[in-house]
């Protein structure tokens, strides 16, 4: 099934907004979008990062599917288990409900919780999940100074376990010492993969689709 694994160096980094400009842009193009965050910690009264992107593929019942994995306290699932806060997150229901649901839409795009080896278990990572899915990765990076070290290392993790990365991209926000130069060694030092950049944008789904063609990345997903 065509879909896209949303992972990134780390947490807070711009995941959400992406994979929103990703939906709305397909949805625009026509084609059915299944917008999942299956696993969403620091939940008070709803899943806002869930809700947002169903929203946005016009989709919002996906963000109440049976077998998501919701908590309050914004930690990793298996430091929850640890302290007694939730119940072990399984893999198999949730991979299952994962792909049920993608088969039933034309694409099936899937938000990770933090970044790329945040641990859903004593065993599985997010990079574990993506694999038990089978799709490819986007790599999200904040355009900032520290950047590289982080991006580097993240994807040193997604080759060395055999992940496809199909694109870098990097979020841009304020003015920072290392932005810029961040797109030039990045896309040095790991070429082939693509290293795209996400401009700044208002909070809106249309403008984020239209950022995600300008930069891009639509183009490169679609084989335009």
């Amino acid at each position: 099934m065509p879909g896209l694994f949303i992972t990134a160096t780390g947490t807070a980094v711009g995941k959400t907004w992406l994979t929103r400009a990703l939906a709305r842009n397909l949805v625009r193009r026509h084609h059915t979008v299944a917008a999942l965050k299956p696993i969403e910690t620091g939940v008070v009264t709803e899943a806002l990062d869930a809700v947002a992107i169903a929203h946005a593929s016009g989709q919002p019942e996906d963000a109440e599917l049976p077998s998501l994995y919701r908590s309050a306290p914004a930690l990793a699932p298996w430091s929850l288990t640890l302290r007694g806060d939730h119940d072990p997150l399984i893999m198999d229901p949730l991979v299952a409900m994962i792909s049920t649901r993608g088969r039933e839409s034309e694409w099936l795009l899937v938000e990770a919780a933090g970044g790329i080896l945040v641990p859903l278990t004593d065993r599985a990572t997010n990079a574990d999940l993506a694999a038990e899915l089978g799709l490819p990765l986007v790599m999200v990076a904040k355009d900032e100074l520290g950047t590289l070290s982080h991006s580097l290392t993240a994807m040193e993790s997604a080759q060395r376990r055999g992940l496809e990365v199909a694109a870098v991209v990097l979020m841009q926000s304020a003015p920072d010492a290392g932005a810029g130069s961040n797109h030039d060694v990045l896309s040095r030092m790991l070429a082939p993969t693509p290293v795209l950049a996400f401009r700044q944008t208002e909070d809106d789904d249309d403008a984020l689709a239209d950022e995600a063609e300008r930069c891009g990345l639509m183009a490169l997903l679609l084989g335009d």
